[in-house]
């Protein structure tokens, strides 16, 4: 158990899904992509991504904690909670009722933005995004931890499980502009072209646990759409989840699997033109990715698992006092627990993607050389929905160098950090950095307990990620006349470009 529990979550590490931006970048007028986060957040100045580089994102994301399964607290020492020296009690107690882990992969190819007339920004991104999750309840670690409890039997009940993953590319025109001085709206359509989506979703799984076996009857589909994964089969001709792979001729119509269509839409008020204690305050809302990806029914496997099975089961072994288990017998035995039978497709199949709301709160003082924010977000869509509030303090010292920093109440604050760094010179390329969680507690390196594991892993979060990117900024880092908390248009006059915005030209005139 002890290898499944770190496999879970080493795999996440390396997993990639769902493409964003750190939310830790949101109110960083002057990074190049923050209006993937809401298209109403323009930057300050147009750009050109550089190809490839211009915005590449992979993380992870949880409510799960490393401490409650990993490095129980107050034992003192590394070990798993399975160890009988930690109580069912107090280890089910920590664990939440729907627990979810996932990851995030976003590959900007081409990017670009610029501005006409100061105050119309145009956008075009074509990204690269795959999207992984699993989501597992409670039960299922209540199963594992108390296992049998009466010599007579015990009946476990797990509803709910599920496991997501696909793949898409992105095109996206986006188009933003001021309604008034402080009111600015954004928009963006998205063409998106589906490579695979794969699903498991376990709706019920009663398991009856005696001595001698264990009998499961599962209630449960699966689902493959598009070319790229093709699923193998057993002697029995039923679908093995643990074997799906892509084909071995991989052609480019294997990449060509779904069609669907997205917007997102964003704005931005800034309260500088009303007097009194609102000066100064901007707040932003932002939902993006909402749409959908549709297969044809030619493109569709479907398989389904109704059918009591019996799981004779394997030896349980202690050693110094905590439970071995032959890892991967387990899998082995697991998969066969979903003897998924094929069904024939019934239609073409419509998935949704997954939509993000932003809805953001900032000050902005000392004529705009540092602000504060408030960032709440919420994600729906399989395999979990979940809401997350980000506190940030963000630094402007100089007009060509931006820093922020971060920290989440979903985990605990101040049990990670986030921070994002930008810099702009006046020529030549502008460089991103930023991540949303910096763990500050970690464990042991693990690789002399042969756990296959050569480094440390967060103690109170599963949630790492990290973003990079390179653009060209087209202009002379002007900024552009539009609603901000960043001070009106005179403060403006005054950056320390020493630049006139005035006296600057149009973008269609440079």
């Amino acid at each position: 158990m002890k290898k499944i529990i770190l496999t879970i979550f080493t795999t996440a590490v390396v997993l990639i899904i769902q493409a964003q931006v750190p939310r830790t970048s949101y109110f960083m007028d002057k990074y190049a992509n923050r209006h993937q986060l809401n298209p109403a957040l323009t930057p300050a100045w147009g750009y050109i991504n550089f190809p490839g580089l211009g915005n590449i994102y992979i993380g992870t994301e949880s409510n799960l904690r490393l401490s409650n399964f990993v490095y129980p607290p107050d034992t003192g020492r590394l070990q798993t909670f399975m160890h009988r020296d930690v109580k069912a009690d107090d280890f089910l107690k920590r664990v939440k009722k729907s627990n979810h882990i996932g990851g995030h992969f976003n590959l900007n190819v081409l990017g670009f933005g610029f501005y006409v007339n100061n105050d119309k920004f145009f956008s075009f991104d074509m990204n690269v995004k795959t999207e992984v999750g699993m989501n597992i309840p409670k039960d299922v670690f209540t199963m594992f931890k108390r296992g049998m409890t009466d010599s007579a039997g015990t009946a476990y009940n797990i509803k709910n499980m599920n496991v997501v993953a696909r793949a898409y590319t992105e095109f996206a025109l986006g188009y933003a502009q001021d309604v008034n001085e402080s009111l600015r709206v954004g928009g963006k359509l998205k063409f998106l072209i589906g490579h695979a989506d794969a699903r498991l979703k376990v709706d019920r799984m009663d398991v009856l646990m005696s001595p001698d076996i264990w009998t499961i009857h599962p209630t449960a589909t699966g689902t493959i759409l598009g070319n790229f994964l093709v699923p193998e089969y057993d002697s029995a001709g039923n679908i093995r989840i643990d074997k799906v792979a892509t084909p071995e001729k991989l052609g480019t119509s294997n990449f060509f699997g779904g069609y669907g269509a997205a917007i997102d839409l964003g704005a931005v008020y800034n309260f500088d033109k009303i007097l009194g204690n609102l000066q100064g305050f901007t707040v932003s809302f932002g939902l993006t990715d909402l749409g959908f990806i549709t297969y044809s029914k030619d493109k569709v496997i479907q398989a389904q698992a109704q059918h009591e099975v019996i799981y004779e089961g394997f030896d349980l072994q202690f050693e110094n006092s905590e439970l071995k288990i032959d890892f991967d017998k387990l899998t082995g035995q697991f998969t066969n627990m979903l003897e998924l039978r094929e069904i024939p497709a019934t239609g073409d199949v419509t998935r949704a993607l997954r939509t993000t709301t932003n809805l953001g709160l900032e000050y902005s003082f000392l004529q705009n050389k540092m602000s504060a924010g408030l960032l709440w977000s919420t994600h729906f869509g399989l395999p979990s929905t979940f809401s997350e509030l980000t506190l940030s303090y963000n630094l402007r010292p100089v007009n060509w160098f931006s820093l922020s920093l971060s920290s989440s109440v979903a985990h605990g604050f101040f049990r990670s950090a986030g921070w994002a760094m930008n810099i702009t010179p006046k020529y030549g390329l502008n460089l991103f950095i930023g991540m949303d969680y910096v763990p500050f507690a970690w464990t042991p390196k693990l690789d002399k307990l042969d756990y296959g594991v050569p480094f440390g892993l967060p103690i109170y979060t599963a949630n790492v990620n990290v973003n990079f990117g390179l653009s060209i900024p087209l202009g002379r880092n002007r900024h552009h006349n539009y609603p901000r908390s960043r001070g009106s248009r005179d403060r403006d006059k005054n950056t320390d470009t020493d630049i006139n915005i005035e006296d600057l030209p149009l973008l269609d005139e440079e």
